[in-house]
């Protein structure tokens, strides 16, 4: 089916020759189609790390963008640089004033998400959700990315401002079943469920893989236990 790799995390390490940095990105591959979800904050590390999983951005089909902070979109020029048609998704909030408000994108690469919906155009495996706003920062909006496979979803955060909840609650309106067994993979920043919220989900909680900016590691290893890990720069995680 796919898999997950991180390309752009500081929270722990990074496997074999990976390169740690600072801020957020990872590579979804999907049969033959290829997205980056984020681009981090510097353009080396982010080319380097790409380059050692086979790959330059030529190879992308497609980058989302969940959030326009700096650590999330600076990595991004030189990806249009070699790759200039690339196709970057935002949400529709993307243009609205905030601060420390990352590097901008060209008009003709600019692909605007209204709703949540289905990335048909890429992958009928990707979903976005709706922008959600955080006052986080003195302000942000922040979209999330689902993949779904035969019989899971994953859920894909890059720093998850407005709170893992609103994520999940949009679930239902992109028609994907709460059903399903769920992964949940990327930065949680200070969100935290409470121990009831856990507890109710817990049953359909399969993997809780932290990245970047989460800050209540204790918390989440405590309520999930071994299906909670800090993930690593380079590792692979199957779909």
């Amino acid at each position: 089916m796919g898999n997950i790799t991180v390309l752009v995390d500081d929270l722990d390490g990074a496997v074999d020759d990976f390169t740690l940095s600072y801020g957020f990105a990872a590579l979804i591959k999907i049969g033959n189609t290829n997205v980056l979800f984020d681009t981090g904050t510097k353009e080396d590390p982010l080319i380097k790390n790409l380059n050692l999983m086979g790959y330059d951005a030529r190879d992308l089909d497609a980058v989302i963008l969940s959030h326009n902070h700096y650590d999330h979109t600076n990595g991004l020029p030189l990806l249009l640089k070699t790759n200039p048609d690339l196709p970057v998704y935002v949400h529709k909030d993307w243009d609205k004033e905030i601060r420390f408000k990352g590097k901008k994108i060209p008009l003709k690469n600019k692909k605007m998400i209204e709703v949540s919906r289905n990335l048909d155009e890429i992958s009928p495996n990707l979903f976005l959700t709706d922008s959600f706003y955080s006052s986080d920062y003195g302000g942000v909006y922040e979209h999330a990315c689902y993949v779904k496979t035969n019989q899971n979803l994953i859920l894909l955060c890059g720093c998850c401002h407005p709170g893992l909840n609103k994520f999940l609650q949009n679930r239902e309106k992109l028609g994907l079943s709460n059903e399903f067994p769920l992964t949940i993979i990327g930065g949680l920043h200070g969100f935290s469920f409470t121990d009831q919220e856990a507890t109710n989900l817990s049953p359909k909680i399969k993997n809780i893989v932290l990245f970047h900016c989460t800050s209540k590691i204790n918390t989440f290893q405590n309520q999930f236990k071994e299906r909670c890990s800090i993930g690593k720069v380079g590792k692979i995680y199957e779909l």
